[in-house]
């Protein structure tokens, strides 16, 4: 919110979660008036909202949050990291590991505030994403679990 009323070239901001901000009306969220420019546009463009829809390509995003005690998470990444090639790897948030081939990936991130770590993917293949996210609840909870059993004998 604050960024759009910093910027004077801002004509639009938003978020995934709440909605949209027009900041030349006010600094707030505003879903009225998000729906008024939705079918502001839809009327200049002559089009269905089905129409856009159908356009879309289709995407199959899914998530799953497990435990991780904090003293694994940084070891976890690293981990992560060292097996995984260079050129596959984008390192913004968390370690996410992208298919060079298509635009399948997943993404392994910890969670700031709680003791967790959130595994998403995406892919336009949805039995990709199953068995990626299938395998990567495998590797990290098994990660876990050595790391756990090695902190249990050097005490």
């Amino acid at each position: 919110m604050e960024a759009t009323q910093d910027n004077p070239s801002v004509v639009l901001g938003g978020s995934g979660d709440v909605g949209f901000i027009f900041p030349q009306l006010h600094p707030g969220f505003d879903a009225m008036f998000s729906i008024a420019k939705l079918i502001e546009m839809l009327t200049i463009q002559e089009r269905s909202l089905a129409q856009i829809r159908a356009e879309l390509p289709r995407v199959t995003h899914k998530t799953y949050t497990m435990r991780c005690p904090w003293t694994v998470k940084g070891s976890l990444m690293r981990q992560l990291v060292e097996t995984h090639p260079s050129e596959s790897l984008e390192l913004i948030d968390g370690v996410k590991v992208v298919d060079p081939r298509n635009d399948n990936w997943v993404l392994i991130l910890p969670d700031a505030g709680e003791p967790l770590v959130h595994i998403f993917a995406n892919s336009d293949d949805r039995d990709w994403v199953d068995e990626i996210l299938k395998l990567y609840r495998q590797r990290v909870q098994a990660f876990i679990d050595q790391e756990m059993g090695m902190e249990g004998v050097s005490r």
